[in-house]
C-alpha cells in the first residue's frame, strides 16, 4: 500500500514540476516572440547578386485610431429583414373585406384557372372555406406547397369511355382519384389550377366543373 502511495505521489510531483518548469527556469516559451528582434539583411559575398522580392509586404498605415479610454465590445449591426405579407397578422375585418375578384380565366397555354387578386394568405383561407362549403371532398391540404387535395370522380372510370375489350380484359378503374388544386403566386394575387399530379393537368371537363363550383362559392 505504501509503495502504491509513493508511486502516485511521484507521478503527481512530476506533473507539477513539468507544468512549473517555465516559471522556475524562466518565462514560458509561448511568450518568447515578445523578445524577438528583427534580423539584419543577409550579407552576400562580393560579386554575387541575388534578386529577391518581398511577396508579403506590410503596408505602412498613416491612419491614427483613437482607441479612447474605455473599450467597448463591438456589436454587429441589426439584421434587416424584409417583411413577408404572408407572415403579417391579418385581422378578421381585413380578412372579410379583402377583395378577391375571383374569376375563371385561361392562361397563356389555354389552361383554365381561377384568378384571385387578394394576397396569398387571405386567398388560401378563403379558398379553403369555399371548398368546405361546396360539394367537393377536401381530403388534405399543404399550405407550404400551396396544394389542396381533392377526392374527385375519375373520368376514365366510366364504361362509356372504355372500349369493349378494355371492359372485358382489364380491371375496372378506381371511381375516385385524389387530384391537386394548386395555388401559385402571381404578379398580382394568385391563381389556381387543377392537376392530376405535379406534372399532369386534370381533364378539361372535370377542371371546368370543379373550378366553376369553387368560384361560385367564392363569389357568394
Amino acid at each position: 500500500m505504501i509503495r502504491i502511495l509513493l508511486k502516485q505521489t511521484a507521478v503527481v510531483m512530476a506533473v507539477l514540476l513539468l507544468g512549473a518548469c517555465s516559471t522556475i527556469f524562466g518565462r514560458s516559451a509561448s511568450l518568447d516572440y515578445l523578445d524577438v528582434e528583427e534580423s539584419p539583411e543577409t550579407q552576400l559575398p562580393e560579386g554575387i547578386d541575388v534578386q529577391f522580392k518581398d511577396y508579403y509586404p506590410v503596408a505602412q498605415s498613416e491612419t491614427v485610431v483613437d482607441l479612447g479610454d474605455k473599450f467597448n465590445t463591438p456589436i454587429p449591426a441589426a439584421l434587416v429583414l424584409e417583411s413577408d405579407e404572408d407572415e403579417q397578422t391579418t385581422t378578421l375585418s381585413e380578412f372579410r373585406s379583402a377583395e378577391l375578384n375571383s374569376r375563371l380565366e385561361k392562361d397563356g397555354a389555354g389552361t383554365l384557372i381561377i384568378r384571385l387578386d387578394a394576397p396569398y394568405a387571405v386567398s388560401w383561407a378563403r379558398v379553403a372555406d369555399a371548398i368546405a362549403a361546396s360539394s367537393i371532398d377536401l381530403t388534405d391540404l399543404n399550405r407550404s406547397l400551396g396544394i389542396y387535395y381533392l377526392n374527385l370522380p375519375n373520368p376514365e372510370a366510366s364504361d362509356e369511355k372504355r372500349s369493349l375489350w378494355a371492359r372485358i380484359w382489364s380491371d375496372p378503374k378506381d371511381p375516385m382519384l385524389i387530384y391537386q388544386l394548386k395555388m401559385n403566386r402571381a404578379d398580382k394575387g394568385v391563381y389556381l389550377s387543377l392537376q392530376k399530379d405535379f406534372e399532369t393537368l386534370a381533364e378539361e371537363a372535370l377542371t371546368n366543373d370543379v373550378l366553376q363550383e369553387i368560384v361560385d362559392q367564392l363569389n357568394k
